[in-house]
């Protein structure tokens, strides 16, 4: 007996995976930048932030020693929709990922690197949620 299609209910789910997919991307993203910041107070791995439709420009407070650093996680609900922003408001943040000598991003490689995974990142986290669909 054939299977009766039930393009309401097909729908939900890839919107589900694509809202999933969407928040995992931009979560491990954000950690991915934290972890890789340079880091001497942790102000500036504290400093990424999630913004959707615009830039979260806040910044966390100045530290006179090394502390924990702790992500500030998105108040809201992560879609697929809309345009998705991580950004650091730090003044140094440029320049800690600009490399002036070799006229690019990348100081350190750390900034490049994760750069150059994204494409592969938002492959594979969405083929993967996409063969979830039944």
């Amino acid at each position: 007996m054939a299977r009766k299609f039930n393009g309401v209910k097909i729908i939900k789910e890839i919107d589900k995976v694509l809202d999933e997919a969407t928040a995992q991307f931009l979560i491990n993203t954000q950690s991915k930048l934290s972890a890789a910041s340079p880091f001497d107070t942790g102000r500036l791995a504290s400093s990424w932030n999630i913004g959707r439709n615009t830039p979260d420009l806040s910044a966390p407070p100045e530290r006179e020693k090394k502390g924990p650093v702790v992500i500030k996680p998105y108040p809201g609900e992560i879609t697929y929709g809309g345009n998705w922003y991580l950004s650091s408001a730090l003044p140094y943040t440029y320049r800690a990922a600009y490399d002036p000598y070799n006229g690019r991003r990348g100081g350190g490689d750390w900034f490049t690197r994760i750069e150059n995974s994204l494409s592969k990142d938002i492959d594979q986290i969405f083929q993967r949620a996409l063969s979830q669909i039944k």
